[in-house]
C-alpha cells in the first residue's frame, strides 16, 4: 500500500528532536508499505532558522529511504486560528497534487487535527482518496475547547474515514466533537524495547557528565508553561526551602524557554534547575537511567511517551491526573497529583525520592508495545478503510 502522510510534526534538519514518535511510527510502516511524507514548515520558523544561520531547508530530502518534502506554511500568526486550515491547504496544495500524481497513494494519513487534518480531508476528497487522522492530545484537548476552531476540528474529524487516538480519554473527547465511535481507533504509540531498558545509573551518569552521588530529577519535553514548568519551579523552590538537595535537569526546548529561565532565576534556582537543551532521542535512555525521578506536571496530555519510556528504563515518575495518564500509571512506579498545585507536586516528588523504588520494580510495570506492533495495527486500519472505499466504488 502507498501511504501519503501530511503533518507538521516531523523531524527536519536542525530540528531532529521534533516529534520522534511520528518518525518512528511512519518508518515502522516501511517494511510493508511505500511511504511519502509532506511535512510543512511554518514561515516564522523558517525565518528564525535563517536568522540563526541555519539556512533554508531543502525542499526535498530522502530520510532512510522515505521521501520527505517541506513546503512553507504561510499564515497570519496569532490571529484567525480557525482559518489556519485554509492557509495550510493553500500552502501544501501544489506539493500534495504533485505527490498524488507521482506517488499515486492509496490513502492519506494526517497527524494532528488542525490545520493538518482539516486540510488533509479536503485534499483527500478532491483526489477521491480515503483519509485517516491521527490525534495527539493538545490538538483536541486545547485547540478544540471552544470557538470557531472547535467547529473546524469537529468538521475534519467527522469527515475522516478513521480517527486514531492514543488513549480512552482522548477517544471520549473526540466523541464529544461528534465523531462516530465506530470510526475511532485507540492505538498506543510504540516503544523501542531494545533501547529503553534498565541499566547502570552510575554508567549513565558518567556518560552524561552527571555527578554520581546526587539526587537527580528529570523533565523531558517541550519547554512550555502548559507543561506545568512554572509549577515545577515553584515545587522545586519548596523542596529547597525544606532542605532537600537535588538537581533538576530539563531536557528539551520550546517557545517559553526564556520565560521559564526567568522564573528559575527569580526563584534563585539556577543552581538546582539546569537547562540541558534538546537531546537526540537515542540518548534519552541514559537520561532516564541516570535519574531518580521523572516529573511531568502538564496541564493537558494525551498519553506522553516519555512516561512509558521512563518506566521501561526503570525510572519512576510524578505526573498529573490529566488526559490518558491515569490509564498507564501504576502506584508501584508513579504518583499522580492534580495539575497546577505546586505543594502537592513538591510533596509527591519528595515522597518518590525518599521511597527510591528499584529499577526492576519500576520496569516490571511497563506496558510494552513495539513500533512494529503499532505498524501492524495501523495496517489493519488502513486495509479496512481502503476496502470499504473500494466497496463503495470510490
Amino acid at each position: 500500500m502507498r501511504i501519503l502522510v501530511l503533518t507538521n510534526l516531523y523531524p527536519r534538519p536542525h530540528h531532529e528532536t521534533l516529534a520522534p514518535f511520528n518518525r518512528q511510527q511512519f518508518h515502522a510502516l516501511v517494511p510493508e508499505h511505500e511511504v511519502r511524507i509532506i511535512a510543512p514548515v511554518s514561515w516564522t520558523e523558517e525565518i528564525r532558522d535563517r536568522l540563526h544561520g541555519r539556512g533554508t531547508i531543502s525542499p526535498r530530502l530522502t530520510d532512510d529511504g522515505v521521501t520527505v518534502e517541506h513546503p512553507l506554511f504561510f499564515f497570519p500568526p496569532k490571529i484567525v486560528p480557525h482559518l489556519y486550515g485554509t492557509f495550510f491547504l493553500q500552502s501544501v496544495r501544489n506539493a500534495f497534487r504533485r505527490a498524488v500524481r507521482e506517488f499515486r497513494p492509496d490513502l492519506i494519513l494526517a497527524a494532528w487535527a488542525h490545520p493538518d487534518g482539516w486540510a488533509a480531508v479536503k485534499l483527500a476528497r478532491e483526489a477521491k482518496l480515503p483519509c485517516v487522522i491521527k490525534v495527539h492530545g493538545s490538538d483536541v484537548l486545547i485547540n478544540a475547547k471552544s470557538g470557531r476552531r472547535r467547529i473546524e476540528i469537529s468538521s475534519a474529524l467527522r469527515q475522516a474515514d478513521r480517527v486514531l487516538v492514543v488513549s480512552q480519554d482522548l477517544a471520549k473527547r473526540v466523541v464529544d466533537l461528534g465523531v462516530n465511535p465506530e470510526r475511532i481507533v485507540v492505538l498506543l504509540e510504540g516503544l523501542d524495547g531494545s533501547a529503553f531498558v534498565p541499566g547502570s545509573k552510575v554508567v549513565s551518569r558518567l556518560a552524561l557528565g552527571i555527578p554520581v552521588e546526587s539526587r537527580q530529577i528529570l523533565f523531558v519535553g517541550n519547554l512550555l508553561l502548559t507543561k506545568g514548568l512554572g509549577v515545577l519551579v515553584q515545587a522545586c523552590k519548596i523542596l529547597v526551602n525544606q532542605g532537600v538537595v537535588f538537581e533538576c535537569r530539563l531536557v528539551g526546548r520550546g517557545r517559553d524557554e526564556t520565560r521559564i529561565r526567568n522564573l528559575v532565576a527569580a526563584a534563585g534556582l539556577n543552581g538546582q534547575m539546569l537547562f540541558m537543551g534538546p537531546r537526540p532521542h537515542r540518548e534519552l535512555p541514559d537520561w532516564y537511567r541516570a535519574s531518580d525521578l521523572l516529573v511531568l506536571p502538564s496541564f493537558s496530555e494525551g498519553i506522553p511517551n516519555v512516561l512509558r519510556e521512563s518506566v521501561a528504563c526503570g525510572c519512576p515518575y510524578v505526573a498529573t491526573t490529566v488526559g490518558g495518564i491515569p490509564e498507564i500509571s501504576n502506584p508501584q512506579a508513579s504518583i499522580l497529583v492534580e495539575p497546577r498545585d505546586p505543594v502537592a507536586l513538591a510533596t509527591a516528588m519528595r515522597m518518590m525520592l525518599d521511597s527510591s523504588p528499584t529499577s526492576e520494580r519500576v520496569q516490571a510495570t511497563a506496558r510494552h508495545v513495539t513500533w512494529s506492533e503499532t505498524a501492524q495495527q495501523l495496517t489493519e486500519v488502513f486495509h479496512l478503510v481502503t476496502q470499504s472505499k473500494e466497496a463503495a466504488g470510490l
